[in-house]
């Protein structure tokens, strides 16, 4: 068990925010520079987490309901795995 120092702790007036930080995650740069109808190529193993990475990511920066998420963990053409963002297609409405 660790014990608190008092001599550390230090009062001070910063305001209240009301939210949580949230730091940059280490796939931000990359996530936002890929376009739709673009893929990451990765390792098979990390096709899968890193496509739940990007799901998440598109959920918090509010892109989710435009664009989705599809990945392969083996691609015919070099075996490594693939993750693709890609425009949702609009579903169109039937008639009564």
């Amino acid at each position: 068990m660790k014990h608190i120092d008092p001599d550390l702790i230090e009062i001070c007036n910063d305001p209240y925010v009301g939210v949580r930080s949230s730091p940059k995650g280490k796939y931000d740069e990359k996530f936002s520079s890929l376009r739709p109808g673009q893929c990451l190529k990765c390792e098979p193993h990390e096709s899968a987490p890193l496509a739940t990475a990007l799901r998440k990511w598109l959920q918090n920066n509010g892109k989710d309901t435009e664009l989705e998420v599809r990945a392969m963990t083996r691609f015919s053409k070099d075996g490594r795995g693939r993750v693709w963002l890609l425009a949702k297609e609009q579903k169109l409405k039937r008639a009564a």
